[in-house]
């Protein structure tokens, strides 16, 4: 479940060390989009007040109630740590925060991002460079496969808890992260990217819709 347990009662009884793990793992979700968010919202939020390119902000960003059988959950502890990861909401963008959950309610897709008006000419070098000063290994390019455009690369990030597998996607309207939780095995990027792409082509919809 993706939930935390309620504090122990008086008299102290010692943390177990699942709850520890479990802890530790919301740490080190918050903790990769932390540098997702550094890496990439923070240096593009420079160019989203200059003219740019004509399609920028022509998408938003709506993740669907359910998703290949998943569940949204927009609150609890790992949306929690999400947004701590994305730190203050930058100058014209609005951010997204949401956990894909199955029917037991365990976490299966972790979603980080934002949209607005982006206006870098090359959204996929702009991942590339970001996705290596994070340190993210086997980073590979994918078909973005929308209407939108721009980039899509994934690759397998090293957490406190475990390696993390991971997609990010960028255009001039929204940089998202998606994140298998790390209390997960890494999944191939393959299998991630096209997961990827669908949630994508469902949550991106035209800013006028």
């Amino acid at each position: 479940m993706d939930e935390i347990d309620a504090p122990a009662a008086f008299p102290y009884r010692p943390v177990s060390p699942a709850r520890r793990g479990r802890k530790r793992f919301l740490c080190a979700a918050g903790t990769v989009l932390a540098l997702a968010a550094a890496a990439f919202l923070g240096r593009w939020a420079v160019n989203a007040a200059l003219a740019g390119p004509g399609d920028a902000g022509r998408y938003r960003l709506a993740p669907p109630a359910s998703f290949q059988g998943l569940t949204r959950q927009e609150t609890g502890p790992r949306v929690d740590a999400i947004k701590r990861g994305q730190g203050t909401p930058k100058p014209g963008t609005t951010p997204v925060a949401v956990v894909y959950a199955d029917p037991a309610g365990t976490a299966q897709l972790v979603v980080s991002g934002a949209a607005g008006a982006f206006t870098d000419e090359d959204p996929g070098h702009v991942l590339v460079r970001g996705l290596h000063d994070t340190g993210a290994d086997g980073t590979a390019p994918q078909d973005a496969g929308t209407p939108a455009g721009g980039a899509m690369q994934c690759g397998t990030l090293a957490s406190g808890a475990g390696p993390v597998t991971l997609c990010m996607w960028a255009d001039h309207s929204s940089v998202v992260t998606v994140t298998v939780p790390v209390e997960h095995a890494p999944v191939p990027i393959g299998t991630l990217a096209g997961r990827v792409r669908a949630l994508r082509a469902a949550m991106e919809v035209p800013a006028a819709s």
